[in-house]
């Protein structure tokens, strides 16, 4: 099924011609499901200043949002076809995100099931005056879980497109040739 494509009045489609997707359009959809709950998981996580999870889901969610502003604006660029793609190193950058929210959720897990670490517990810090409670907890498990899949998620379909069309797929990266960039994309 192909979705419908939002038109611009005619005088704006003169100054704003169309142009392809610089990014896959699969892992387009990892990075906007991606980016909000890392943002959400940044917020819930300082209510508690990072101890529910031993300091591991901000510091992760800060990289996870420098990670997907870093592909976004890598995949923006113009390039030659001598330059490099990136697109390799973008899809193992990924992996390597995805094994720390493995290990984050992990972490979290541990000081959720664990009861006799009294610095890690919503009581004490409570009792510090931070506005944690057991739901924040539980929340951000959630949210390390689905932060773990979607950033897995994206590594995976990056690396099955590097499999299917090589290191330096048509639709990474806008190309520079003598046509048009859409004619470029669209005639490989």
């Amino acid at each position: 099924m192909k979705l419908p494509r939002a038109e611009l009045p005619a005088f704006l489609a003169a100054q704003f011609p169309p142009s392809p997707l610089p990014i896959p359009r699969s892992m387009i959809l990892f990075t906007c499901a991606s980016m909000p709950g890392a943002c959400v998981l940044l917020i819930v996580s300082m209510l508690d200043l990072g101890y529910l999870s031993m300091r591991l889901n901000p510091c992760v969610s800060i990289y996870t949002l420098l990670y997907h502003i870093g592909v976004i604006l890598i995949s923006r660029r113009k390039r030659t076809p001598a330059a490099p793609s990136y697109f390799s190193t973008a899809v193992f950058s990924g992996y390597l995100l995805a094994l720390v929210w493995l290990v984050a959720l992990i972490l979290t897990i541990l000081v959720l099931a664990s009861g006799h670490m009294p610095y890690y517990q919503v009581a004490w810090l409570r009792q510090q005056g931070l506005p944690v409670t057991v739901h924040s907890q539980r929340v951000q498990v959630f949210l390390v879980l689905y932060e773990t899949a979607m950033v897995g998620g994206m590594a995976f379909k990056g690396h099955s497109i590097v499999h299917n069309e090589g290191p330096d797929p048509h639709d990474w990266r806008y190309a520079e040739f003598e046509k048009s960039d859409e004619e470029s994309v669209i005639g490989k």
